[in-house]
């Protein structure tokens, strides 16, 4: 039996999948990214008897929503991780960084509930499950982003019913670079040459440039103790925030930019922030999923920027775009061959002058637009749904046991209300 955090795509992939489930009300509405720890450990004593009372085995959430705290015992600051307390395992699907996905905590709180053994932490993006596990945090493990599991509709789109040329869906996503955000130099310096390493060595990281290749700081150990480990780490993260913030220039916004300024009205933007960062018309989001799945199919080029936020990763707008038959062409991201064929289910473009001579080539070939997208909706829907990752979770939860209940308030395992 699952426990699912609130409401997020690992609902419909159980339905799919026919895996038994029970849901856990979330520690806070809206965005996840903001619950506190008090959010946090207001609700672990009620996910607590859940546990209890339907046999949960193993937590599963997205973004980390499924980190609660139970008191060590009544009216005591000191706390256990839930899932540590229950004897339960968590499993928790990352898509962002850790600095993001746990902004609303204390750093040093985050860095000690990330080395429990019983939390799995399944990371998008390889070089940043790599940072982790470099840094000694255990169980961490690469898992890359997905469709969400429904009904799509598979049949074939006829391109004089098309309703638009060219078209990006998606945010502005930094505001890194506006008036007033003051800056410190040192934490320019390593994101400035990491991009600019990267610039001639595509498939390099921030954490390869910043620790092996410049040494700009020696890699934490693990050998030290865990204040200083934690305080090393924190630093790294608060240097790759620039970083972060110029490839979101670096991987969307300058083509974006660039397409307004080439193609005009041409070129259909839709998303927040657009109009504020660069004074570019844009179109507010679109309202519900099936209005984004049906531009999708009645676009004939369906175009893919990934934010900042990925060294190597696919955003979930990779599987997206192909599940709902769409034609996408995106930028060249070092995992994507791992996932499409290049040319058959999608294609990508490197620089801008390929960019506009792949949009002449397709808007001029529907059939050609077509058969990619096609093959590229079979790829999604055969090995790219949330279902497939969901096999890919319970396959590494079975490594690990059922943990025994922490009943012992051992001060190493405890956590103290912040």
């Amino acid at each position: 039996m699952l426990g699912l955090v609130g409401e997020n795509w690992w609902t419909p992939a159980c339905d799919r999948a026919e895996v038994p489930y029970q849901k856990l009300p979330a520690a806070t509405q809206g965005n996840p990214y903001s619950a506190s720890v008090a959010d946090r450990a207001r609700v672990g004593p009620q996910w607590f008897q859940s546990i209890r009372r339907h046999g949960i085995e193993s937590i599963l959430d997205n973004g980390g929503a499924g980190m609660a705290f139970v008191p060590v015992s009544p009216g005591e600051q000191q706390m256990h991780l839930l899932h540590e307390a229950a004897g339960v395992r968590l499993a928790s699907h990352l898509i962002d960084p850790v600095v993001t996905v746990f902004q609303s905590m204390p750093w040093p709180a985050v860095w000690q509930a990330l080395q429990s053994r019983s939390w799995f932490k399944f990371i998008w993006d390889k070089p940043q499950a790599r940072e982790l596990a470099e840094f000694g945090v255990p169980n961490v493990h690469y898992l890359p982003m997905a469709a969400l599991d429904r009904d799509y509709d598979t049949s074939p789109v006829d391109s004089a019913s098309l309703s638009c040329a060219v078209s990006f869906v998606g945010g502005q996503n930094s505001t890194y670079f506006d008036p007033g955000r003051v800056t410190p130099t040192a934490a320019l310096l390593p994101a400035i040459i990491a991009s600019a390493v990267r610039t001639g060595m595509p498939e390099s990281s921030f954490f390869d440039t910043y620790f092996h290749l410049y040494q700009l700081a020696p890699l934490p150990t693990g050998h030290e103790d865990p204040q200083t480990t934690a305080g090393r780490v924190a630093e790294y993260f608060q240097h790759r925030l620039f970083y972060n913030a110029s490839q979101c220039i670096q991987q969307r916004d300058r083509y974006v930019v660039f397409l307004k300024r080439r193609m005009a009205d041409a070129f259909t933007l839709i998303g927040d922030r657009w109009t504020t960062a660069y004074g570019l018309d844009a179109r507010p989001p679109l309202p519900t999923t099936e209005q984004y799945l049906e531009h999708i199919r009645h676009t004939a080029v369906n175009l893919n920027f990934v934010n900042g936020n990925s060294d190597s990763g696919l955003n979930m707008r990779h599987f997206e775009i192909t599940a709902a038959g769409g034609f996408m062409l995106c930028n060249h991201m070092p995992e994507i061959d791992e996932h499409f064929e290049v040319g058959r289910e999608c294609d990508t473009f490197r620089t801008e002058q390929e960019l506009l001579q792949k949009l002449e080539f397709y808007l001029d070939r529907p059939q050609r637009r077509a058969e990619i997208a096609r093959a590229g909706q079979q790829r999604t829907l055969d090995h790219h749904l949330y279902s497939h990752r969901l096999d890919a979770i319970h396959r590494h939860l079975r490594t690990v046991t059922v943990c025994r209940p922490v009943t012992d308030p051992a001060p190493q395992r405890a956590m103290v209300a912040q």
